[in-house]
């Protein structure tokens, strides 16, 4: 299949079109005026949004929701053999292929600049896309989070440039066509693919197979504070002669210096290797993290050629992302932080920029655990991973459709957690129940943050509301 022959489907219908990556593409077809229909288990903040698109949005997958117009299904990689719409299409000949296949075949039609990376990939993302968007390249973007400033996760512009956050839980990364990438970081994640078979081993593999392919003319952009990036850097390094580096801790060709964080966000200065310098820029978001994020647009945006005033200008004007370190409510002085990370990494990360934040005051963090493969994998990482928080609340474990694993539940993560030298853990045992925990405790300039993959969000968004009921 072509583009030409995307665009003339008579009606494409998505089995999994609630999640953040399968909208940001259904939203892309609507704009080509293609007809556009989905399905998912349940609706979220992002149904209203395709609903106002024109995309019908079924809850549930079923055989009835395969309309006789139906000439193309896309379906995510979780979306197994027996699913009655799979069933269906198969009884109809109707062509299934994966998210992955149509974010390829989208991206033939331009010049790709992919993120990979086990974190960050979302907020680098969205950097990225405003980077080029207010350096006048008018990209088209696909993104696993609805960037603040596009208020969406995606965008159709007429530049010929598309930024793309890829997908390393099913190898797909590999198969994009990208004529500049960035690797963040590596480690093990998502090992229970089949594809990687339980070894890291393999998964490097794949992105060394990433970094590899990158055309000459094209760039990859590689951070050295990783250990497993830095390797496959020192191993091409020598036969890829388009690779640049990046850090905030030791030399590279960008390294990001003098990093300070205040209420109004961060603020560095950025060195280059052959000598330059652009001293004090400034992003409204958090964190020496998303400094070192916004190094891969800066060296992205420096190789397409743009001044230091459009830099400069780009990075003060991301807002951030949905979900990454996001503000979402407030109770007596006290601010609630929504935030993706459920790898042990992304949570010490945003764990150490919520400390800087709050400095003396508490930071309670509530945390659901997503997936129990995820807990038993990496069961010592989660345990000492909320150092920096006064408080850890622990709900019931997201199974995202696992069965429980012996080891990986709830209870035991909180031994996990205490054993590890924590002495505030708390176990949440009804999400009714976390107003009233939290309350007794806050004041003015704590920070109270929620993370995890699952539904911890929406106990965030309706956290306000119910804290300031437990008054009335």
């Amino acid at each position: 299949m072509n583009i030409q022959e995307l665009k003339q489907q008579s009606k494409v219908h998505f089995i999994g079109l609630g999640g953040i990556g399968m909208s940001a593409l259904a939203f892309i077809l609507r704009e080509w005026k293609i007809s556009v229909q989905g399905s998912d288990l349940s609706e979220n903040y992002l149904t209203p949004k395709l609903r106002d698109k024109g995309v019908t949005y079924f809850v549930g997958h079923k055989t009835e929701n395969i309309s006789d117009d139906v000439s193309l299904i896309v379906a995510t990689s979780i979306i197994k053999t027996d699913n009655p719409e799979i069933i269906e299409a198969q009884k109809r000949n109707i062509p299934v292929i994966t998210r992955a296949n149509l974010l390829a075949l989208i991206m033939r039609e331009y010049k790709g600049i992919t993120i990979a990376g086990t974190h960050g990939k979302t907020s680098t993302t969205g950097i990225v896309s405003l980077m080029l968007e207010i350096g006048e390249f008018d990209p088209t973007v696909i993104n696993g989070g609805v960037i603040h400033y596009f208020g969406s996760n995606s965008k159709v512009g007429k530049g010929d440039y598309l930024v793309a956050e890829s997908d390393e839980s099913d190898a797909s990364f590999v198969d994009l066509p990208s004529f500049i990438g960035s690797v963040t970081n590596i480690e093990p994640e998502h090992l229970e693919f089949k594809g990687y078979a339980g070894s890291f081993e393999k998964q490097k593999a794949c992105f060394e197979k990433y970094v590899e392919q990158i055309p000459a003319k094209g760039m990859c952009v590689l951070c050295l504070d990783s250990p497993e990036v830095e390797k496959i850097y020192e191993k091409l390094k020598s036969s890829k002669k388009n690779l640049v580096t990046y850090s905030t801790k030791k030399s590279a060709d960008l390294t990001a210096k003098n990093i300070k964080m205040d209420a109004s966000g961060v603020s560095f200065d950025v060195i280059f290797r052959d000598g330059r310098e652009i001293k004090n820029l400034k992003m409204p978001i958090y964190g020496e993290h998303n400094a070192s994020n916004a190094l891969v647009a800066i060296a992205i945006g420096d190789f397409l050629g743009m001044s230091e005033d459009k830099i400069r200008k780009s990075l003060a004007a991301f807002n951030g992302v949905k979900r990454r370190f996001t503000k979402v409510g407030e109770f007596n002085g006290a601010a609630i932080i929504d935030d993706y990370g459920h790898h042990p990494t992304e949570i010490k990360t945003t764990l150490l920029a919520a400390r800087a934040l709050a400095e003396n005051h508490k930071v309670i963090c509530v945390f659901e655990p997503h997936k129990y493969s995820r807990v038993s994998s990496l069961f010592n990482e989660f345990c000492n991973s909320f150092g920096d928080a006064t408080q850890v609340i622990v709900s019931d474990v997201y199974s995202a459709g696992q069965s429980p694993i012996k080891g990986a539940t709830q209870d035991d993560l909180i031994e996990g957690i205490k054993r590890s030298g924590h002495k505030n853990v708390v176990k949440l045992t009804s999400d009714k129940d976390l107003a009233a925990i939290i309350k007794p405790q806050i004041s003015a300039g704590d920070i109270i943050f929620c993370t995890g993959a699952g539904n911890v969000t929406y106990l965030a968004a309706a956290l306000e509301l119910q804290l300031k009921n437990l008054d009335k």
